[in-house]
C-alpha cells in the first residue's frame, strides 16, 4: 500500500496539546534506528516492567537498535508497525499482531517517556484500529495487558472495548504477573471488506492523511 502525506494544507490538523506540531504517524522504515534509538533509551526505565525489550535497551548500541528495527520491518503480515511523532520527536510506537483466530488481531503500543497522560496512547490505538478494520478488514481487534499493568488496563474501557477473557502467559518482563486480561472491539457493520477478503490494497493507494510526518 502506497500512501502520500498531505503537505499543502497548513492548519488542517490542530497542534497536539501544548506542542507546536500535530501528532502524526507513518509506517516504520528500516532506516528509522537513529530516530527511534533516543526514544527507546529514554523510555526503557519506565517500560521495562511490562515490555521485554526495554530491560535490555539501556545497554544497546545503535547497531542493536538497527537490528530491532530491521526485524520489525521484515515481520510477516499481519504484523504491522507505525512510528508516531510530534514535530521531529518520536512520541510512541504502535503495532498490529496476530491472534489465534486468523480474522482477529491485537494492538500493542508504547508511549515515549515524557509524553504520557496526554492522550497519545488513545490516539495510537485509534489509528491501529483504523488500519485493522478499514484497510485490512479484520473482524475483531483485541487489546491485551498484564493484570499488574494498571495504566495499560485503563485504556481499553475508555476506548469502548469489552472484557473478553483472561489467560496465563510466560513472564518476559520484570513487572509482569503472568496473568493477562484480554479486551475486544468488533468491526462496525458499515465498514466494507478489507484486504483479508479482497486480496488487494489498491483502494488505499495514494490516500492522503490530514497530517505530515516530519521524521
Amino acid at each position: 500500500m502506497k500512501t502520500t502525506e498531505q503537505d499543502n494544507s497548513p492548519g488542517a490538523v490542530p497542534n497536539w496539546g501544548r506542542y507546536n506540531y500535530p501528532l502524526a504517524c507513518r509506517i516504520l522504515k528500516d532506516t528509522d534506528a537513529p530516530i527511534l534509538y533516543p526514544a527507546m533509551k529514554k523510555s526503557a526505565k519506565n517500560l521495562k516492567g511490562f515490555i521485554g525489550w526495554a530491560k535490555y535497551a539501556p545497554s544497546w548500541n545503535i547497531s542493536e537498535v538497527q537490528k530491532f528495527v530491521r526485524d520489525h520491518c521484515e515481520d510477516e503480515f499481519p504484523r504491522f508497525h507505525l512510528i508516531f511523532s510530534i514535530g521531529y520527536e518520536v512520541v510512541g510506537f504502535g503495532s498490529i499482531a496476530p491472534m489465534p483466530r486468523n480474522r482477529d488481531v491485537q494492538v500493542a503500543l508504547w508511549v515515549t517517556s515524557g509524553y504520557e497522560r496526554q492522550g497519545i496512547g488513545s490516539w495510537i490505538v485509534n489509528v491501529l484500529e483504523w488500519y485493522a478494520f478499514n484497510v485490512f478488514g479484520y473482524d475483531n481487534v483485541y487489546y491485551q495487558h498484564d493484570s499488574s499493568n494498571r495504566k495499560s488496563g485503563a485504556l481499553p474501557k475508555k476506548l469502548g472495548y469489552r472484557y473478553s477473557h483472561y489467560f496465563e502467559e510466560e513472564i518476559s518482563a520484570m513487572g509482569e504477573s503472568g496473568l493477562w486480561f484480554s479486551h475486544v472491539k468488533m468491526k462496525p457493520s458499515d465498514i466494507p471488506a478489507g484486504y483479508i477478503d479482497t486480496g488487494t490494497l489498491s483502494n488505499w493507494d495514494g490516500i492522503n492523511f490530514p497530517w505530515k510526518s516530519l521524521i
